[in-house]
C-alpha cells in the first residue's frame, strides 16, 4: 500500500494545479466535514475519548524521523490513512527541500479547540493536520505540491493566515494504474540532494498512466460474516478492538450500535452485531 501511495505522489505531486487555489472557503470546510461524516467518523470531544480511540488503534501516532518532526503537537495522532499520506508527503518534501516537514497540529479534543476553529472542523476525528509554513522556494515548492494532491482529490488543503499555517485533511488514500515504469521531471528548490527525476515502481494493469479516484473515500470494510450471532457476549480479556475484529465490523461501528460512550467493557455484557 506504501509503494503504490508513494508511486501515485512521485507521479503527480509536481503537476500543474490549474485555476485550484489554497485560500480557505465554505465550501472547503464543508466538503471535509460531509467526508468525515460519510466516513462515520468520531468527532472526539474529551482527551480520554481521544486516548481511547488510540487504545482502539482507531488512530495511530506520529513518529519523529529523518523527513518529519513535531512541533508543540499536543496529541501526535491521527487517522491510518492521513499518517500514511503524511509519511509519503515528508519524504518528498525532506528530497526536494533538504529539510524536514514540521507539524504542528494533528488530532484535537473538541473541547480544546481554539475560539476561532470551525464548528465543522475535522481535527477531532484525526484526519486533518497543520503543517508550518515554510519560507522561500520551499514555500514555493509546498504550494505546488498540495495544489496537486487536492486537484488528484486526495486531500483538501487550506493556506490559513491566523495563525499562519497549513490545514490539511487527508480524504483518501488515492490509487494508480500505469502499464509501465514512468518518469517525470520535477522542477524544485535546488538543492545538492534534489534528484532530477522521479520514476514510479512498475505495476500491471489494463489502464496506463491514469489516477482512479473512487467516489467514495477508501474505508474499512464494515461486513459481517453471515455466522455471526445477532449479539455478542463479552468474555473476560475482550476488548472492543478484539470483538470488532473478530466479526469483521469497525470499533466504530460497535460503538454507534451498541449507543457506548467510551471502550470499557464488562464480562457477560451484550454487544448487538448488526
Amino acid at each position: 500500500m506504501k509503494k503504490c501511495l508513494y508511486a501515485v505522489l512521485s507521479l503527480f505531486l509536481a503537476a500543474p494545479a490549474a485555476s485550484q487555489s489554497l485560500r480557505g472557503s465554505q465550501a472547503s470546510v464543508q466538503k471535509m466535514y460531509s467526508r468525515a461524516v460519510l466516513n462515520d467518523l468520531q468527532f472526539l470531544s474529551t482527551s480520554k475519548g481521544l486516548y481511547e480511540s488510540v487504545r482502539d488503534g482507531e488512530l495511530k501516532m506520529i513518529s519523529i524521523t529523518m523527513d518529519l518532526t513535531l512541533e508543540k503537537v499536543a496529541y501526535p495522532f491521527v487517522l491510518p490513512r492521513t499518517l500514511d499520506v503524511l509519511n509519503v508527503f515528508a519524504k518528498k518534501y525532506h528530497d526536494a527541500c533538504g529539510e524536514r516537514l514540521i507539524v504542528t497540529s494533528a488530532a484535537r479534543p473538541r473541547t480544546e479547540q481554539p475560539r476561532n476553529a470551525s464548528p465543522q472542523s475535522v481535527h477531532p476525528t484525526g484526519m486533518a493536520i497543520d503543517f508550518r509554513k515554510p519560507a522561500g522556494a520551499c514555500l514555493t515548492y509546498m504550494r505546488g505540491e498540495l495544489l496537486a494532491l487536492e486537484k488528484m482529490g486526495i486531500l483538501e488543503a487550506t493556506e490559513e493566515r491566523h495563525p499562519v499555517h497549513f490545514h490539511v485533511a487527508v480524504l483518501q488514500r488515492g490509487s494508480f494504474a500505469p502499464a509501465a515504469a514512468v518518469a517525470t521531471a520535477t522542477q524544485a528548490p535546488t538543492t545538492p540532494s534534489q534528484p532530477a527525476t522521479v520514476a514510479a515502481a512498475p505495476v500491471s494493469d489494463s489502464a496506463a498512466g491514469t489516477v482512479e479516484i473512487p467516489p467514495r473515500p477508501a474505508a474499512e470494510p464494515e461486513t459481517k460474516p453471515a455466522s455471526n450471532p445477532a449479539t455478542y457476549v463479552v468474555r473476560k480479556g475482550d476488548n472492543l478492538s478484539v470483538i470488532a475484529k473478530r466479526l469483521g465490523v469497525t470499533v466504530t461501528r460497535l460503538k454507534s450500535l451498541n449507543g457506548l460512550k467510551t471502550s470499557t467493557l464488562q464480562p457477560g455484557q451484550k454487544l448487538k452485531t448488526g
